[in-house]
Parts: C-alpha cells; structure tokens; sequence
C-alpha cells in the first residue's frame, strides 16, 4: 500500500512494504492503524500478523520532487511504514536490507523511517552504517508518547553519536501526547513532531504537557512540527472559550485567531503561533536538488 498525497502534514506520501504490527507501549492502545485494519483494510491478515510485501519495494520509483508555490522543488517525503515498524522483531533483518537497499536507491527522496523499537534500530543501523554513515535521505525517528519511554531518546541519541553526520537527520514524534514531557530530552534530536490523539476514544492531551514538549524541543534546538492537538477538548487554548457545544468553542477560537489550523484534527495552534519547522538537512537537500534542476 503505496499513497501518494496523504493527509499527513509532515509527510507527502506513505510506503508500506510491511504491514501489521503488535503493541509495545501506551501510546499504541489506540493504534490508528489497528482501526483501519478492523474497519476492513486487510482481508487476508488480521494486524498482529506482520507480513511482508516485496512487490512493493519497486514503488519507491513512483516518488517525485515536489513542486511547491513558489515554483522550487522539494525532495519527496515518505513516511515509511505508516501501518508497521520496519524494525519490529517479526520482519527478517534480509528483508529490513531490501527496504534500506531501495531507499538508497533513490537519494533524492526522503524516507522517514519511524520506530517504538529503537534498540533493534541501533543493533541494526550502526551493523549498516556505522563505517560509513547515514545517507542524509534516510530519516531515523522513534515514538515518545511521554516520560515513561523518554528512555527511547537515550537510544536515539547514541545512535546518532555512532551513525550520524553533519547531513543526517534524526527525529522523534511526540505523538500522541498522553501525559507529561517534562523529563523527556531531546538534545540532538533534528525534528520534533508533537501532536495530541485523534479518533475514537481519543485521550486528552493537557496544556501543560503540550508547553513542556515545546519548551524542551526548543532548549534542544530541535526544529519543531506542531501536526494537531487531536481533538477540540485537547486544544490548548480550549479553556479561554466561552461554554457551549465544542463546534462554537472551536468557531470561537478562529475568530479570535487562537486557530489558523483549523483543517488539522482539532487545530495545530498553540496561543496564536504555529510551528511547522523543517530540519537544516532537509533545507539541505531541497537547496541542491534546484541547482540540480537549474543545470537541466
């Protein structure tokens, strides 16, 4: 399953030559994936049955730079297993080579890989790349839904010290936000995603642990991509509304431009400001592909 044009703001497509997957934390209890699975996604896997699909490593072909307003080019972005985890314990490490094979492959593209399973990340990557380094195309993100897995950074971080350079990008993705922040470091992470819990049974995402992710992603000197809030109830600005049903609060919150985001799952402003940020080697990357495309 290959999309281009998702609805994912950070992202411009998605590439799943896996699927399925199990849970290993909090965050997954309301896994979006799981749900499109039982809403009849899949008919022949149930979604702890992780399957492989090598007839879709050839789809990276289909990824072109991305035209954007002002007439420049922009590399591809590929979220990279939207409906598993490449480093989950069931997909051979043969095929996890297949897969970081392509993406080589294809050096104008950026493929971001995100995982919950970053020792095996680590085990595998620094076996890759650790004489070598990370191509700058190939993104390395791992899931922090708060402080009880703020450990994942950990790994990240060393990661990053053994396979990193001053062209690679490593990410993690604050989403969903389900409790506090506050002890969660993100020295040397390039990019931060945050984001609050959409869909049925959605969790709320409290204001407080919202302003801590943002206060640490900005004492790390990460760049920041606020996606949503999830829901209206977990808006940060939701308690300066007068009472009424949620569509007026939100309406309200538009008018007084507390909103500007409003087509994201209950918004993606945070006191008036956005943060759509992207990492210094995606600028990188897009700066090089448009000389490229100047010389043609």
């Amino acid at each position: 399953m290959t999309v281009i044009g998702t609805g994912i703001s950070w992202t411009n497509s998605t590439w799943n030559p896996t699927t399925g997957c199990t849970r290993v934390s909090p965050g997954c209890d309301n896994c979006y994936a799981e749900a499109m699975f039982a809403r009849g996604m899949s008919f022949k896997h149930a979604f702890n049955d992780v399957t492989l699909h090598p007839d879709r490593l050839s789809h990276v072909r289909k990824f072109r730079p991305v035209r954007v307003q002002d007439g420049s080019l922009e590399p591809h972005k590929v979220f990279v297993n939207s409906m598993s985890d490449l480093m989950h314990d069931a997909i051979p490490d043969g095929f996890v080579t297949q897969v970081f094979d392509a993406m080589e492959n294809n050096p104008a593209t950026v493929f971001q890989v995100l995982t919950k399973r970053p020792i095996r990340a680590r085990k595998y990557l620094v076996n890759r790349y650790g004489n070598r380094g990370l191509p700058a195309n190939i993104w390395i993100g791992v899931s922090v839904e708060d402080n009880r897995v703020a450990g994942r950074l950990k790994i990240m971080r060393s990661l990053k010290e053994q396979v990193g350079t001053d062209h690679t990008t490593f990410f993690a993705s604050v989403e969903p936000i389900i409790g506090p922040l506050d002890e969660c470091d993100f020295t040397g992470i390039d990019w931060i995603i945050l984001g609050g819990e959409s869909g049925h049974g959605a969790r709320r995402m409290e204001r407080p642990w919202l302003l801590a992710g943002l206060e640490r992603a900005h004492q790390a000197g990460s760049a920041i991509w606020l996606k949503q809030h999830g829901t209206i109830a977990s808006h940060p600005n939701i308690d300066l509304t007068p009472p009424g049903p949620w569509a007026a609060r939100f309406n309200w919150l538009r008018t007084n431009g507390f909103e500007v985001l409003p087509e994201e799952k209950g918004g993606a402003t945070c006191d008036k400001q956005i943060w759509r940020e992207m990492p210094p080697a995606y600028h990188a990357m897009a700066a090089a592909l448009n000389r490229s495309a100047a010389l043609i």
